[in-house]
């Protein structure tokens, strides 16, 4: 589990997460590299990938700015008990810190004209943010682009994850364990009830529906579509393993996700793999195997038979 202070464990792929470009022609990703792990690009016009970060952070959660020009992140930086926020250039120049807090920060996303970051904060970790007692949420918070204006927006009782700007950019949508809400990011609101809680949610580019997974175990995760509340529920995914983290095309007529493997059996660890289906649950199709999350630099696509 690691001791206080300790900020390092092996990169296995329940870390991993994917986000797709504006342009919907790349998938930034996080995996194994230098400082445990790395973000890198696939892009998906000729699947050659591209490292975005080389160094001793261990970074993950990785989302485009809107205009692909920045990428925002979360890093556990050597010697920190917590994670917290950062950018970087698409080119992988110019990295910036944003947050410092003794808490673990995670999942941030620009608001719909970059002059904001959305984020989930646990501030009730005890041994940083690569422990095993790490949480994917906690409270959502708000900070400027360049660092400054940091504030809380829900309540700490309420275990809150996943937020998302909504498209005008002035409230927030987030999930809890009681439902989906929003909130005016001014505090000048009460949260409102929008629908019911979703496992690993991501919501389209109209604000309007969500990719999430459901399922009673790992293995019989698929992935669904459904309107912020909860109504118009459609499978889309079929598959033997679990689904998870689905992200949609900014045109919303597909959705990449990860679908988990157990390679080593139930005593080894699960690995992930690439795939993209069509939103009406047709055309599902394999875009990379799990290599390319153990070794991204040097994996190469299959070819045809």
């Amino acid at each position: 589990m690691g001791t206080p202070g300790d900020h390092h464990r092996p990169h296995e792929h329940q870390d991993t997460t994917i986000s797709i470009s504006p342009t919907s022609d790349a998938i930034l990703f996080n995996a194994t590299g230098s400082g445990g792990s790395d973000l890198f690009l696939l892009n998906l016009k000729n699947l050659t990938v591209e490292r975005i970060t080389d160094s001793r952070n261990y970074e993950v959660a990785p989302s485009f700015s809107p205009d692909g020009m920045k990428i925002v992140y979360a890093a556990g930086v050597p010697g920190e008990r917590a994670d917290h926020i950062f950018t970087i250039g698409h080119n992988g120049q110019s990295p910036k810190q944003l947050t410092a807090a003794d808490a673990n920060d995670t999942s941030p996303r620009f608001s719909p004209d970059g002059s904001m970051i959305v984020f989930a904060r646990d501030k009730t970790y005890i041994w940083g943010g690569l422990a095993a007692n790490w949480e994917n949420g906690g409270v959502v918070c708000v900070v400027a682009s360049d660092g400054t204006g940091e504030r809380q927006l829900t309540p700490d009782e309420d275990f809150a994850f996943a937020p998302f700007f909504t498209t005008d950019g002035q409230s927030v949508i987030y999930f809890t364990t009681n439902g989906c809400f929003s909130t005016p990011i001014d505090g000048s609101g009460n949260p409102t009830k929008l629908g019911p809680t979703a496992t690993m949610p991501n919501l389209s580019a109209d604000g309007m529906r969500i990719v999430f997974s459901d399922g009673n175990f790992s293995s019989d995760h698929e992935l669904f579509i459904a309107n912020l509340d909860g109504s118009h529920r459609t499978q889309i995914t079929t598959s033997k393993n679990g689904c998870f983290h689905g992200v949609w095309t900014g045109d919303a007529k597909n959705v990449y996700f990860l679908m988990e493997e157990w390679p080593q059996g139930s005593s080894g660890h699960p690995k992930s793999s690439i795939w993209k289906v069509k939103t009406d649950g047709t055309g599902q199709k394999q875009i990379s195997d799990l290599s390319l999350f153990d070794n991204p630099m040097n994996w190469k696509p299959k070819k045809s038979p």
